[in-house]
């Protein structure tokens, strides 16, 4: 019995990878017209992805560095509990909250492009300061003290010492939370109340809207890779800065 289940378990598992290469060959050999989004759309979400990503690694990493260096567990503990809440509920939270602001600022968030990072920067901060306290928890001493030994001041050995030696976990951050905003679908739908329109929505829309699976399977599959492109040409950046 239980080989029978992993067998149907493993064969769903083959079905759903190789489903979005077979509907890219139906495509290629002419059976149909793939439904390609614009370019604008491919662009916000490209935009959204890398400043979602830049905003959760800027405001991580002084929240990582202190729980590395001075934090106690129950700060950590504190700075990670939005991964206790869901997604969904997130989004409805940050609704009530930016109500309050519209009403005593003025300053409209829902509906808006802002409005979307700040619901995709809240749900992936804890992500990029787990990432970023591994990289710098693990950083020994010794380079610290020796650059300290030899004159350089405390922004100095930050600057040239530490930062450069937790660059990995910086890149790492940031294509984990690249990745993920690329294809984010409930933030720009509950935030952006469809007006920030990104290929992830798009995608959605075809598979429950337009019932188009073939074309949703194959710009799923479009969607990775385009995400990994962007991902290695940002972290070839990243590098060259950091050497």
């Amino acid at each position: 019995m239980i080989k029978k289940v992993a067998l149907v378990a493993f064969a769903a598992v083959v079905l759903l990878f190789y489903a979005p290469f077979l509907a890219l060959g139906y495509y290629m050999s002419g059976g149909g017209v793939l439904k390609l989004p614009s370019t604008s759309m491919l662009a916000t979400t490209f935009m959204l992805a890398l400043v979602t990503a830049a905003i959760a690694i800027a405001l991580a990493y002084p929240a990582a560095y202190y729980l590395a260096k001075r934090g106690n567990e129950l700060e950590f503990a504190l700075l990670i509990a939005p991964l206790w809440v869901g997604t969904l509920l997130k989004a409805y939270s940050l609704l009530v909250v930016f109500s309050v602001v519209e009403r005593f600022t003025g300053i409209v968030l829902w509906g808006t492009a802002l409005g979307v990072v700040v619901g995709m920067v809240y749900e992936y901060f804890p992500y990029a300061v787990l990432t970023l306290y591994a990289a710098i928890e693990k950083l020994s001493e010794t380079p610290t003290q020796a650059a300290r030994v030899l004159g350089a001041s405390r922004a100095q050995t930050f600057l040239r010492v530490e930062l450069p030696l937790t660059m990995p976990g910086v890149v790492a951050a940031f294509i984990l939370i690249f990745l993920f905003a690329m294809g984010e679908v409930i933030m720009p739908a509950v935030l952006g109340a469809w007006k920030v329109y990104t290929v992830g929505s798009y995608i959605w829309d075809l598979y429950f809207k337009a019932r188009d699976f073939l074309s949703g399977s194959v710009l799923s599959l479009l969607l990775a890779a385009l995400s990994l492109l962007a991902t290695y040409v940002v972290v070839k950046t990243i590098r060259s800065f950091s050497i």
